[in-house]
């Protein structure tokens, strides 16, 4: 069977398998390929998936989800969190699915900055969206559970958060001028998911994906790559966190996230990890459950 055609089926079996549980209530139709940011002459481009009515919205306005795809830091596009950013909605969390800077024309932490800027425009634009800058997330698979965790972790201490000033334009949303004149700042977030998460880059099991993303091996720049892991941030304080990952996963070793599940446990973080006896893609292909668990945790926190 062709490649192409194997993941149509996967995906085809996916979708009937979602079918099989309780029907929510429908979500407006997303506005895709918004702009939200710009840096190095670059456009960054999100789908917005406003919330369908629930429980979770407040005169505060309703909860919102940054959701980031995977693909080894250098290839992907958010059409691939797509299934993941309607349930959401779904469930009335916002989501903002995005694009974001790909390896090896940028390097890390380019994309970690795109996160953040994503998360810098949904709070600059939340009275306009509708959306409570307070209740925030981020949710991630793979290189994107990377990124998602990062972003999550990290503070204008670590070196990452470039906020005074940002060097990416932020876009308004709606009506009014068309770049934010004094972007927030606090790019805090409530909770943090990542699936298939690669967390420990420098002793963790290497990957070849690192150098698309470094340029160089862990032995020339094992700074750098302390740096780019989220177990490097752990500490008490952090967002509540959920994490999922496959047993057999032969892409990210899932040593990774048990480690990491154990370390933000000592460190007293809110977290909560689900392992299935899957693989990489398969755990991204067939994730009923495991975003299920995963919207659970949001909502019970959000």
């Amino acid at each position: 069977m062709r490649r192409s055609s194997f993941f149509t089926a996967v995906l085809a079996l996916s979708f009937l398998a979602s079918c099989s549980s309780t029907p929510l209530v429908k979500a407006p139709e997303p506005l895709r390929d918004l702009p939200f940011a710009m840096r190095e002459s670059v456009e960054l481009r999100a789908d917005w998936h406003p919330p369908a009515q629930s429980a979770l919205e407040t005169k505060e306005g309703t909860p919102a989800c940054i959701v980031i795809h995977g693909g080894g830091w250098y290839k992907g596009d958010k059409g691939e969190m797509d299934g993941v950013a309607r349930r959401l909605a779904a469930h009335g969390i916002g989501a903002l699915n995005i694009n974001y800077r790909l390896a090896p024309e940028h390097r890390f932490p380019a994309a970690v900055l795109d996160v953040k800027d994503a998360i810098r425009w949904l709070k600059a634009n939340a009275r306009a969206l509708g959306v409570d800058p307070r209740r925030v997330c981020v949710f991630g698979y793979s290189a994107g559970a990377h990124l998602s965790l990062m972003a999550g972790f990290t503070r204008p201490g670590d070196g990452l958060d470039d906020t005074t000033p940002p060097s990416a334009k932020i876009r308004h949303f709606g009506n009014g001028p068309e770049w934010v004149e004094r972007p927030p700042s606090d790019l805090s977030v409530r909770v943090v998911v990542g699936g298939g998460t690669p967390s420990n880059l420098f002793t963790g099991s290497y990957n070849k994906y690192y150098e698309r993303l470094f340029g160089r091996p862990p032995t020339e720049i094992p700074e750098t790559y302390r740096r780019a892991s989220p177990l490097s941030y752990v500490r008490a304080g952090l967002p509540a966190t959920f994490l999922y990952h496959g047993a057999h996963d032969w892409i990210v070793d899932v040593e990774q996230s048990r480690l990491l599940r154990q370390k933000l446990a000592e460190a007293h973080v809110d977290v909560e990890y689900l392992e299935v006896t899957l693989g990489h893609l398969v755990t991204y292909y067939f994730d009923e459950k495991e975003v299920g668990a995963a919207i659970r945790f949001i909502e019970a926190r959000i």
